[in-house]
C-alpha cells in the first residue's frame, strides 16, 4: 500500500508539472508581450496593465484547475489500484461507535 501510494503520488506530481508547463508555455508569450507594452509608457498603458493582470490571473486559475483535476485523478487511481478484488461487505464495520 505504501509503495503504491508513493508511486501514485510521484505520477500525480509529474502530471501536474506537465499540465502546468503546458498552461504557462501557452500563456507566457502573450504575457510577455502585454508586460513589455504596458511598461513602455504608451498612452493606453493602464488598459494594457489591466489586460496583463487579467491574463495572469486567468493563467493562474487554469493552473489551479489542472492541479485539482490531476489530484482527483491521482486519488481515483490510488483507490483503483489498492481496492481489493472482493465484493463489498454486507455491512461496513467501524472501529468506533457512532453517536445516535
Amino acid at each position: 500500500m505504501f509503495t503504491t501510494g508513493c508511486m501514485m503520488s510521484a505520477t500525480t506530481a509529474f502530471r501536474v508539472g506537465v499540465g502546468w508547463l503546458e498552461v504557462w508555455s501557452e500563456s507566457t508569450p502573450k504575457l510577455m508581450k502585454l508586460g513589455f507594452e504596458s511598461w513602455e509608457g504608451k498612452p493606453n498603458s493602464a488598459r494594457l496593465q489591466a489586460q496583463f493582470r487579467d491574463e495572469l490571473v486567468a493563467a493562474a486559475r487554469r493552473s489551479s484547475e489542472v492541479a485539482l483535476s490531476e489530484l482527483r485523478r491521482g486519488v481515483s487511481d490510488l483507490d483503483a489500484f489498492t481496492r481489493p478484488k472482493e465484493g463489498p461487505t454486507a455491512r461496513p464495520t467501524r472501529p468506533y461507535k457512532a453517536k445516535r
